[in-house]
């Protein structure tokens, strides 16, 4: 069961290069068609069909970039933007041999869940108003929250299991 555990643990080479191509990939295609297209053809663009099952991309919540409204709101913008800057921070922390807690990053990631919620909820409720740089910290925080924790399934310890003898 250790081995298990060590195995998806430790982020072997192809799997980290993997993910830092996937989430780059990810992280440049939220831009949208902006930087390579005209304003009039975006909207029908793949971008905007690819990410649509996840975001609900408000015009009205997502930032322009180039005279074109991007892929994402502005908080998907800072949760795929971030999960690639963490991937990449995961390679430079195995670089300086540094590992992070499992049991750490699950807190941080479950506090960032609720501050979107609650950023959510009262937004909803009229209690106060959420920006588009608001949205987007909170997303950074959640993406990074979660390449993190990604990085940090190494640390987990397995629960020793009691052998009753007949």
């Amino acid at each position: 069961m250790a081995e298990f555990y060590n195995s998806i643990g430790s982020l072997d080479r192809k799997w980290h290069v993997g993910l830092m191509i996937v989430s780059s990939l990810l992280a440049i295609s939220v831009l949208g068609p902006g930087w390579y297209s005209e304003d009039v053809l975006a909207p029908y663009h793949w971008h905007y069909s690819f990410f649509s099952w996840l975001c609900h991309q408000d015009p009205t919540r997502s930032f322009d970039f180039m005279g074109t409204q991007m892929a994402v709101c502005s908080r998907c913008l800072g949760i795929y933007s971030s999960f690639s800057a963490g991937i990449y921070f995961l390679w430079f922390l195995k670089i300086v041999g540094y590992q992070l807690s499992y049991p750490f990053m699950r807190k941080v990631l479950l506090a960032t869940i609720v501050m979107n919620g609650l950023d959510i909820l009262s937004n909803a409720l009229n209690i106060w108003t959420n920006t588009l740089y608001s949205r987007l910290l909170l997303g950074i925080l959640f993406g990074l929250a979660a390449a993190l924790l990604l990085g940090s399934v190494g640390t987990i310890k397995p629960k020793p299991t009691k052998i009753h003898s007949i």
